[in-house]
């Protein structure tokens, strides 16, 4: 490719379908996004590379990386909407998928038909993710990925050559429209490579960043509930300074979470994450909710103090009778990186629901779930690896029996 081609400033990848994998599993369908984000990224590094004249290839790490799911969910927070906007209702969502559109039964989904969950909907569907740099820095850059189906007549269309817009120009009958279902906010860090010690890894410094132009720059599109990541606690107290409704998770780590490096691949913090989430939910120690379900804030689960930390262990005091919701729909996922841990180090999370919940003008009120991985040495201290956080609207349709009371209100 020539280097006197101008720069580009968004990249589209290839149409691609999900694989089956992909999208049966909420976990693994939030992992895929972090990893074709990622592998978006390195497409379109090299392909702005190609057009820079005496442009020198530096290194780079992801830092941090904020993912808002757009599934086009209704009103109500009851999962996804499965009619069009109507004159009655004009501001309703359009569905991710119509569920009365004809299906092609050589590309579709085998759970489409009767599934609800959106990313089930999106299995063995194409769809392709958009590249731009939204922020230079000296050190790193901020990139910002959109992602899209692709409606099945323009599944080999090249998204980046605009002369081919008029010949794609109208959808055929049986065409789904394109929908933008994720969007993502990543940091990258440049980096020097050091030599290897004794155990084959090599230390990293920073690097300059090497992009200079500040018309690569494209304005960030992608709103955010918390556009910042969470901040580092102030360590005061012998709990570390976490609130006093704080759990903490044991978690093994496997030799596939290894990458080349011989860290944990940053992308499998958000399956990590996925399970504690899941775990806290299902226990009861985010203990929120809204309606007949809300917690006062002074009423969280509060730590016992008895015993050792353990999984099996009830680390949180959570009253007979309790009233919480065991299921919840992720609208955002934010992962940062601290410091490099490795599969051998022996792993403890920590996580608690923040106080104060948000409101919003369309949403029910939200939680905001905090993460902290902590690598754990020899002698019991712990480092922080990785501070995490996903804001979570509860499924209204799980809501849990409530207590039944007597007469005088006594809980039998």
């Amino acid at each position: 490719m020539s280097s006197t081609l101008p720069p580009i400033t968004v990249y589209s990848s290839k149409p691609t379908p999900f694989r089956f994998i992909e999208c049966t599993i909420e976990s693994r369908h939030l992992e895929a996004l972090f990893l074709i984000g990622n592998d978006s990224c390195d497409v379109f590094l090299r392909q702005l590379i190609a057009r820079l004249p005496d442009h020198k290839h530096t290194p780079d790490v992801s830092r941090s990386t904020n993912l808002k799911i757009q599934y086009n969910s209704d009103t109500n927070g009851n999962g996804i909407a499965f009619f069009p906007p109507s004159l009655a209702n004009p501001t309703a969502p359009v569905p991710l998928f119509s569920a009365t559109s004809p299906i092609n039964k050589k590309f579709a989904h085998p759970l489409r038909a009767q599934a609800t969950a959106p990313w089930h909907r999106l299995g063995h569907h194409y769809y392709r993710t958009e590249s731009q740099i939204v922020h230079l820095g000296k050190t790193s850059i901020r990139l910002q990925y959109r992602y899209f189906t692709v409606p099945r007549s323009q599944i080999n269309r090249d998204f980046n050559d605009r002369s081919q817009d008029a010949q794609y120009s109208q959808l055929e009958v049986e065409d789904e429209p394109e929908r933008q279902f994720a969007t993502s906010i990543a940091t990258l860090a440049f980096v020097e490579w050091g030599q290897r010690n004794e155990h084959g890894h090599r230390s990293i410094k920073s690097a300059p960043c090497p992009y200079k132009d500040r018309t690569l720059v494209v304005e960030q599109t992608a709103k955010f509930h918390r556009p910042e990541g969470p901040s580092k606690r102030a360590a005061t107290s012998s709990s570390g300074g976490r609130p006093d409704h704080a759990f903490k998770v044991d978690l093994p780590l496997r030799p596939s979470d290894n990458d080349e490096l011989g860290h944990v691949n940053n992308s499998r913090y958000a399956l990590l994450l996925h399970d504690v989430l899941s775990h806290g939910l299902e226990k009861g120690y985010y203990a929120n909710g809204s309606g007949p379900l809300r917690t006062p804030s002074r009423r969280l689960p509060v730590h016992s103090g008895k015993g050792a930390w353990s999984p099996s262990d009830a680390v949180v005091d959570i009253p007979t009778g309790w009233q919480y919701y065991k299921n919840a729909d992720i609208l955002e996922f934010y992962i940062g990186y601290e410091s490099e841990l490795k599969v051998e180090d022996t792993i403890v999370v920590w996580s608690w629901v923040e106080r104060e919940r948000l409101v919003t003008d369309k949403e029910l009120p939200l939680d905001v779930v905090v993460f902290e991985f902590c690598a754990v040495d020899e002698q019991g201290q712990e480092k922080l690896t990785s501070l995490c956080r996903t804001v979570i609207r509860e499924r209204l349709e799980t809501l849990a029996p409530q207590p039944v009371q007597d007469q005088v209100g006594a809980k039998l």
